[in-house]
């Protein structure tokens, strides 16, 4: 399913979901065969995650990186420098800048949207935030975490995307949710890297829902994911199967590149 569809197949169990992963990871190693120094580009307009600091106010219990942390403490001058060995191959990279709390330096963050608008074709830029500094607010689009941890008011981040985390995603939840006073929603899967199976009745209750307007609907090599409209709203419903990313045999291929808090260069969260 490596197409984008307009509206969202029936699922009976997840095991439909990961067959299609599985089918996308395969065309993209048959297909995708320029090579750069990373590997494989698997993506041509990857996305890159840049993990500014473990660092974080708060101890939200669901947070990967508090999970499972990374090695290497903060060296910006080696994530500057990492940046740019990445877009010098990649300009139609996506950047995401994320944490930890990114906003704990936002000087930092300043220099890192500028050698990305320096050093790409600009496509995209976003910030993860618990919205811990409104400074960083007009340097980048923004993600504001909200959560029973974190839920600072996304009227003081104007244009953000209100980004929740959730267990079993529903039709009740969402549309609840999307209640709040922001006009972008994304809702995130809680992902773990042991966790091998998900709820399906949400993606088959999103296409049938009549308050809903389905635009895309894709699978790709470990991730799910759904956009839509809901009462002149936008929203986005992803599920990033860190199990299935983990395990895929994606030879010399990749479909993120990680830029950890020392600035070392990873992918796939190897």
């Amino acid at each position: 399913m490596s197409s984008k569809l307009h509206k969202i197949p029936h699922f009976n169990s997840y095991d439909d979901i990961r067959v299609e992963m599985q089918n996308d990871l395969q065309y993209r190693l048959a297909n995708r065969t320029d090579k750069t120094s990373f590997g494989r580009p698997l993506y041509y307009r990857i996305n890159v995650q840049l993990i500014l600091t473990q660092e974080c106010p708060y101890n939200c219990p669901f947070c990967l990186e508090r999970k499972n942390p990374m090695q290497g403490d903060n060296d910006f001058t080696a994530q500057i420098e990492a940046l740019k060995k990445i877009l010098s191959e990649h300009p139609n990279a996506r950047l995401s800048i994320t944490g930890g709390e990114p906003g704990l330096y936002p000087s930092h963050v300043s220099e890192i949207v500028d050698t990305y608008r320096q050093h790409s074709s600009n496509v995209f830029c976003s910030i993860n935030t618990t919205g811990y500094s409104k400074s960083i607010n007009g340097l980048a689009h923004i993600n504001l975490s909200y959560n029973d941890y974190v839920h600072k008011n996304p009227g003081n981040f104007p244009n953000c995307t209100v980004q929740t985390v959730v267990e079993n995603p529903t039709i009740e939840y969402i549309k609840d949710s999307m209640q709040m006073e922001a006009d972008n929603f994304s809702f995130r899967f809680l992902s773990g890297l042991e966790k091998k199976d998900y709820p399906v009745e949400i993606w088959n209750d999103l296409q049938n829902d009549d308050d809903i307007d389905i635009h895309t609907f894709r699978i790709g090599d470990f991730f799910v994911y759904a956009t839509f409209d809901y009462m002149g709203k936008h929203a986005r419903l992803t599920l990033g199967d860190m199990w299935q990313q983990r395990n895929n045999d994606y030879k010399d291929g990749y479909s993120n590149i990680i830029i950890h808090p020392d600035g070392t260069i990873g992918t796939n969260w190897r």
